[in-house]
């Protein structure tokens, strides 16, 4: 019998969620890093995360993996298939979108306020709270975005979740093991929520981010 829709639907909001926070997370940090480090650099670091943007998530699982099957680096933690290892690979998917969307906007935000707050003679650690303090409907929509690109990943979460039932069986890897199994209602039913999880946050990311990367 297949596991109930609503536990499976649930485990993947929830690792999502706590993915899409990681990403945002380390992908702000990176971000507000970037704009303090040498232009040519910084250049140099947005060009890789822009393609990194690309990547596919099965390579991403598979270097994941590699760190914490029993015989690697990290095998000592037995993250391997289990919701952190999940969380883990929906985060590095996320990382890159984040980091490229954020530093776009602060680099903007970074001109304009730092002109402003040296203008009036203010210390130039001023300008960071300013940016903060700015930036409430782009951290959301940037949020929402790394959601909806962690809830989306396929490859990554089979590598290293294997989509076992009650423990690591998320939306995605649910749609696949039902389409091989044949139960192909219950594999376009989660399809449907996994669409209008997916368009319906992006479009929310969309509006929220027009009002402000206008």
């Amino acid at each position: 019998m297949a596991e109930p829709l609503v536990d499976i639907v649930a485990r993947s909001i929830y690792i999502s969620l706590a993915a899409a926070l990681i990403a945002f997370t380390f992908g702000a940090l990176i971000s507000l890093l970037m704009l303090v480090t040498p232009r040519r650099l910084s250049e140099m670091l947005i060009g890789v995360f822009d393609a990194l943007v690309g990547a596919p998530t099965v390579v991403v699982g598979l270097i994941v993996y590699m760190l914490i099957y029993p015989g690697g680096p990290l095998g000592f933690l037995k993250l391997l298939y289990t919701p952190t290892a999940l969380i883990v690979s929906q985060a590095l998917v996320a990382l890159p979108i984040v980091v490229t969307l954020l530093y776009r906007y602060f680099e903007q935000l970074w001109s304009d306020v730092k002109e402003l707050v040296l203008s009036l003679g203010a210390p130039a650690g001023k300008v960071y709270p300013l940016i903060l303090r700015e930036s409430p409907p782009a951290l959301i929509a940037v949020y929402l975005i790394a959601f909806s690109r962690a809830i989306g990943a396929l490859g990554a979460v089979m590598v290293v979740g294997g989509g076992i039932e009650g423990l690591t069986n998320v939306v995605t890897t649910a749609i696949a093991l039902e389409v091989l199994l044949g139960n192909y209602e219950y594999a376009l039913a989660l399809g449907g929520i996994l669409v209008v999880l997916t368009v319906g946050l992006s479009v929310v990311a969309r509006a929220i981010g027009g009002l402000v990367w206008r």
